[in-house]
């Protein structure tokens, strides 16, 4: 299956925002009932040292942070391109690109369902960028086979807004094969002295790096 860069109707402009919320909702269920979530936390838990500080890239509107917070007392915050609008929010959303702005400093920074909106370089760049702001950075993101995306297919119907089933089949699309996430890790951390592991879950339902600096 070839990557697909068609865009996703999140990402367009003039999507009401009551929609939006709901889709943004819709997400942080999709993400409980996969796992990502708790997958998050068993790495902020398995931690070498105390987080105290976690940073979410690409947090959308906050559903991971509000979660990471209620779970470990850490203090976090979060980075997006297109923060929520009139809302106020419990924890900071800032407005910033991950790829090419100074970031917060941070004792670890997540990624969830992020990486697959970027191309190639800007992935390799945004893992260097949140290097030189944080120790440790886990990415957790999609992967690109027709088991995911039939599974998709079929139960997302079933439980999610039309809008999530459709650009949830569009981010399976976008999605980095596990050879490539790996590859585009390994060449984003050379010549830094940082080391990842990378793991595939079962159904390919996810994919994760864990990098540290």
């Amino acid at each position: 299956m070839q990557r697909c860069f068609e865009e996703e109707i999140l990402d367009g402009l003039g999507v009401p925002r009551e929609t939006v919320e709901r889709a943004h909702s819709a997400l942080s269920l999709t993400h409980r009932l996969l796992g990502n979530h708790a997958a998050i936390l068993r790495a902020l838990r398995g931690d070498r040292e105390t987080v105290r500080r976690v940073l979410d890239i690409g947090c959308g509107h906050g559903g991971l942070l509000a979660v990471v917070r209620r779970q470990t007392g850490a203090e976090v915050r979060g980075v997006d391109l297109r923060p929520p609008e009139g809302k106020a929010e419990a924890f900071p959303i800032l407005k910033l690109d991950a790829v090419r702005d100074a970031l917060p400093q941070a004792d670890v920074a997540v990624s969830v369902c992020l990486v697959h909106h970027l191309a190639d370089e800007e992935f390799v760049e945004m893992i260097r960028n949140v290097g030189r702001s944080c120790r440790r950075f886990v990415i957790l993101d999609l992967v690109r086979h027709r088991v995911p995306l039939a599974l998709f297919r079929t139960l997302a119907p079933l439980c999610l807004p039309r809008l999530n089933v459709l650009d949830g089949s569009q981010s399976i699309r976008r999605a980095y094969t596990p050879e490539e996430f790996r590859t585009l890790v390994a060449c984003a951390v050379k010549g830094t002295g940082a080391s990842f592991r990378h793991r595939v879950a079962p159904l390919w339902i996810r994919q994760m790096a864990d990098i540290r600096f």
